[in-house]
């Protein structure tokens, strides 16, 4: 072999070299690009304290606030499950009403946005255990005419 033909080989080896690491560099690229785009369509996901299939009223508040008609379309009639804190005990109908409520909202941005859960007087008893200070998950019917409301509320679960 003559230098030229040496010259050559190793230029092709370093070309070769070059090519094996370049396709490395992008299969770790594109591993990171995945892991980071599966990681932020994760977000919006329940976390483990949530109940399975249920959004935070942190969440349904700040969304219908960003686009009442976004979540209108998404929520409007269909029962869901919402967990929230609740800062004050659940208020009973008064004489003579058909309705009581709980607000529920996050506990540590103590922000305006709430989400209103509506309970019969049927339901009384049982949110009556909602005293404030307390972790609150409900069932029930979206209806965003106003705000974030959730319509014939049943207690689910007080942490």
């Amino acid at each position: 072999m003559n230098l030229n033909q040496v010259g050559e080989a190793e230029h092709l080896t370093k070309v070769s070299f070059t090519k094996v690491s370049l396709r490395k560099s992008k299969s770790k690229v594109l591993l990171i690009l995945t892991g980071l785009t599966v990681s932020m369509s994760c977000a919006h996901l329940p976390t483990t304290t949530q109940m399975k299939g249920s959004v935070s009223a942190r969440n349904l508040a700040e969304a219908y606030e960003r686009s009442a008609a976004t979540v209108r379309t998404e929520y409007d009639g269909k029962e869901i499950t919402v967990r929230g804190y609740a800062a004050l005990a659940a208020i009973m109908p008064a004489q003579g009403a058909d309705q009581g409520s709980v607000l529920l909202e996050d506990k540590e941005l103590k922000s305006t946005r709430q989400v209103v859960c509506w309970f019969s007087k049927e339901q009384s008893e049982t949110f009556s255990r909602i005293k404030g200070d307390q972790y609150v998950t409900v069932k029930g019917i979206f209806n965003g005419e106003v705000g974030a409301d959730l319509k014939f509320c049943k207690l689910v679960e007080v942490e």
